[in-house]
């Protein structure tokens, strides 16, 4: 099966869909359809392959190559001040994330993790004194434990004041 076989099968159900009154879907399959037409002669393992690598440039910005049968991971080299920016940044941003209600705590896991492996120790501490932690940290682990503990503590402090704002709303007043 080809990439051209998924695209006319995306067009025929938009067409289905259409014609039972769902336009926005409709339409929106006919987008997708549209952005599968420089991938038509591909099958679709090596098109999977491909929204794989996609999906991991648009998290990382890393682009993965293919040297002599092997995959090589290409990047640029960042100094340590620029990882230490970058991941001060990706902190602060999941840091103002945690009011989220749709945030969870396993996607905040999941980015801890790839800075675990972006960072050394050295710039763990210094992301987590960015980030206003001022407690002595003495492993990257403790690092990234002291952020994650101050972003979970920022998500649950706001949920515990959800809770008592339907809650208080939920009593009658007399």
């Amino acid at each position: 099966m080809t990439v051209a076989d998924l695209q006319q099968f995306v067009r025929n159900l938009g067409v289905t869909l259409a014609s039972a009154g769902a336009k926005k879907p409709a339409d929106e399959l006919q987008r997708i359809a549209v952005g599968l037409e420089p991938f038509q002669m591909l099958t679709l393992a090596p098109f999977s392959d491909f929204l794989v690598t996609a999906e991991n440039y648009a998290r990382t910005g890393i682009v993965p190559t293919t040297v002599k049968g092997r995959a090589k991971t290409a990047a640029p080299k960042l100094d340590s001040a620029a990882k230490v920016r970058e991941a001060a940044q990706r902190v602060n941003a999941l840091y103002e994330r945690a009011i989220d209600p749709t945030l969870q705590y396993t996607a905040i896991d999941a980015e801890l993790k790839s800075l675990e492996k972006l960072l050394s120790k050295d710039e763990a501490v210094q992301v987590a004194r960015a980030a206003g932690i001022a407690a002595t940290l003495k492993t990257k682990k403790a690092a990234l434990e002291a952020i994650k503990r101050k972003i979970s503590e920022r998500k649950e402090s706001f949920e515990r004041i959800q809770f008592r704002g339907t809650e208080a709303s939920a009593v009658p007043h007399r």
